[in-house]
């Protein structure tokens, strides 16, 4: 291990500081870093260490104003019977200028709900919800609110839920959007839930119909904040200073290979094995760390093509915003890694993405194999789950044709996205989505039509259209 940190060393650090390292500070023995578990450069690093025979998590501030409403968001926790960790110790800098430590105790075993929503089954998480949704009624009837309400602001630990970050206790404000954002934390599907854990909120309950339509908004909210993030450097993306580009990767799916590939593409062109040639876009696979992922290169076929583009936001862009709004819905699609806009001063020109590979195979194919008596369960619950969260989403694909829906498992993946779109009128979203349904319905002709014209027969009166088979 190197030499300890100091504190104004630690404050200088940025995102690439990692752990395990010493760390010495006036008034403290030389302490270990053990574990990072957020990083703000300049105004906060939280961290594990062993203290005194105990594990502790250790939050050092920067600016004491964010210390003192640490420790009084905790102490709000407490007065009003929300379990939080407890603090073991305090240590502030005399001079002010330095960094003060808030030291609580560590939730060994502790898994934040935010685990727990991705891992287990939608049914086993109404108790969970309901014991979240508890916190927030005390809190709310004490006149304040966890502002910052996400999911790994909660940890499960022995069957016991506590509620983290005391720094995200506000005065209270809006208490329904800040009810509608705990849920609209998880995909459209769960907002079946709410009507029954609203009940444990408690006094104030509001009526589900009232709060159903503030998640949405307060959904579309928040993933746009996180749309914001996927192009700029954060903790989950790194934008990468290259000249004459601008390019930005998934953080934690940094390496070598992947600077390389993104750094010199057309150099990865070449090592690559072509899918589809098109005049606005190449398709290619080529090898990865791990696997092999996916090069989509827009391509500019002329000059009037060119100046076309050149102000907009290239479809490398559109899709690489895209593929994070499908997660964010719940909806599964290649996990994009990194995306690169050439560009001549203000001018954009050719792009690439990177995506991993999937390695299943298109619905059509998928059907062909199988035909209309292999049509199983599942594939009609991930068919009708897709238009279904489309639709409480807003968001038509534009080209809804089975090599675009890519059969891995038991899950179906949408891909090809530089057309999808989030709708904010309602009469041009219906459009949309109804054609992106009969598109779907003209992929299949006789019993395969029939079946799915009767599963997704809901969904077309909902858009007020009657699904047509034009092959017959």
């Amino acid at each position: 291990m190197t030499d300890p940190f100091t504190l104004e060393a630690l404050q200088r650090s940025d995102l690439s500081l990692m752990a395990p390292f010493a760390l010495q500070a006036p008034g403290l023995d030389s302490m270990v870093c053990e574990a990072i578990y957020r990083h703000l450069p300049g105004r906060r690093l939280v961290f594990s260490t062993h203290w005194g025979g105990a594990h502790v998590l250790v939050k050092l501030f920067f600016r004491r104003k964010d210390f003192e409403r640490e420790r009084a968001g905790l102490q709000a926790m407490r007065d009003v019977g929300v379990p939080c960790p407890g603090e073991v110790w305090t240590l502030k800098d005399g001079t002010g200028r330095s960094g003060d430590f808030l030291a609580t105790i560590f939730l060994d075993n502790a898994i934040s709900l935010r685990q727990l929503y991705t891992t287990q089954p939608l049914a086993a998480m109404p108790a969970l919800l309901s014991k979240a949704v508890a916190m927030i009624g005390r809190l709310h009837r004490a006149g304040v609110m966890q502002a910052d309400i996400h999911l790994d602001n909660f940890l499960a630990r022995d069957g016991q839920l506590y509620m983290i970050d005391g720094g995200g206790i506000h005065p209270l404000k809006k208490p329904l959007h800040n009810l509608a954002m705990f849920f609209a934390q998880m995909v459209p599907e769960y907002d079946q839930l709410m009507p029954e854990v609203i009940q444990a909120y408690g006094a104030g309950a509001p009526e589900p119909e009232q709060l159903q339509s503030i998640i949405a908004r307060m959904r579309e909210k928040r993933i746009r904040h996180y749309l914001a993030k996927t192009i700029r450097d954060c903790t989950q993306f790194q934008r990468l200073r290259v000249r004459g580009a601008f390019v930005v990767m998934a953080r934690q799916r940094v390496t070598d290979r992947l600077l390389q590939v993104i750094s010199q593409p057309e150099v990865a062109v070449g090592q690559a094995t072509f899918l589809k040639r098109g005049n606005t876009a190449t398709v290619m696979k080529l090898a990865g760390d791990s696997g092999s992922w996916v090069l989509k290169r827009y391509n500019i076929k002329d000059v009037w093509h060119g100046l076309g583009r050149a102000f907009r936001r290239s479809r490398a862009w559109i899709s690489w915003q895209n593929a994070h709004r499908l997660e964010q819905l719940g909806i599964a699609t290649p996990r994009p890694l990194a995306m690169r806009e050439n560009r001549a001063g203000p001018f954009r020109q050719g792009a690439y993405l990177v995506t991993e590979w999937s390695s299943g195979e298109s619905l059509q194919a998928w059907l062909l194999r199988h035909g209309p008596a292999g049509i199983p369960d599942w594939l009609d619950r991930e068919v009708s789950r897709l238009f279904a969260i489309m639709w409480l989403g807003r968001i038509s694909h534009g080209d809804m044709k089975a090599t675009n829906l890519i059969v891995c498992g038991e899950e179906l993946q949408l891909i090809d996205l530089d057309a999808l779109q989030r709708h904010r009128c309602k009469s041009v979203f219906k459009e949309a989505y109804g054609k992106d349904l009969q598109r779907f319905m003209d992929n299949w002709q006789g019993k395969i039509w029939q079946h799915f014209e009767q599963l997704l027969r809901p969904y077309a009166s909902q858009c007020g259209i009657k699904l047509i088979n034009k092959k017959v």
